[in-house]
């Protein structure tokens, strides 16, 4: 009697490598900054026995970058998509605040949901390091991962029409550093159940929305009398 041979291990395929280096930068990126983390290490993390994985699947640290927020922020703006279509039928698309949930609920249901403080991270660090030095993100392309991201900016962009380009870009990243950070400052303290249950992290998210459509709506400041 025959006895089956057993099985081959399968070997990933090249998309479950991609998305396994993408999380392990991710992490590495958000946790030891995007440009303090090496390459080599990135691919040891991800288990790759070829020490150059990443520039085989990415070509550089850039490549690397984009790759990840291609495959986030494809993930969030099929959240974007749903919140759209439904204030678009209510009539709340010249709405701050929505306008303001649209662009940061995805991101802080994946915080909440899936464990994702370290995309939280890693946008922080892009916006105050990398953003100022021209790198860019998928909202500033027609990439299809940011599709409703774009439409819900430029419905920003047409409520605040008093702003020039460079005051509402200013304002847009100083928002979103505003919430990245308040999240990344909650989630850093004590864990103890009983301080813990002190960050009601939906009222908190609903504080931040209310501070952000403050500081961005507020009228520009006129320094025409000033020395």
């Amino acid at each position: 009697m025959m006895t089956a041979e057993p099985q081959a291990k399968l070997r990933p395929s090249t998309e479950e490598t991609r998305i396994r280096i993408i999380e392990a930068a991710e992490r590495l990126f958000g946790e030891q900054g995007i440009e303090a983390v090496s390459l080599r290490t990135i691919s040891a993390t991800a288990r790759q026995r070829n020490n150059f994985s990443v520039q085989y699947h990415f070509g550089d640290r850039l490549g690397l970058l984009r790759a990840i927020f291609e495959y986030r922020e494809a993930e969030l703006d099929a959240i974007r998509e749903k919140l759209v279509t439904e204030g678009r039928k209510r009539g709340q698309l010249g709405d701050m605040r929505f306008l303001l949930r649209v662009c940061f609920y995805p991101e802080f249901r994946h915080f909440m949901q899936n464990n994702g403080l370290p995309y939280i991270r890693l946008h922080f660090q892009y916006l105050a390091n990398l953003r100022p030095r021209g790198v860019l993100h998928p909202i500033d392309y027609d990439s299809p991962s940011s599709t409703y991201l774009r439409e819900t900016i430029h419905c920003m962009r047409q409520k605040l029409h008093f702003l020039n380009e460079q005051q509402f870009a200013m304002r847009l990243e100083a928002v979103s550093s505003m919430f990245l950070g308040a999240i990344m400052q909650h989630a850093a303290r004590p864990q103890e159940p009983a301080l813990h249950a002190a960050v009601h992290y939906p009222s908190l998210f609903e504080t931040l929305l209310e501070m952000m459509a403050v500081a961005i709506t507020v009228p520009p400041w006129d320094f025409s009398g000033d020395d």
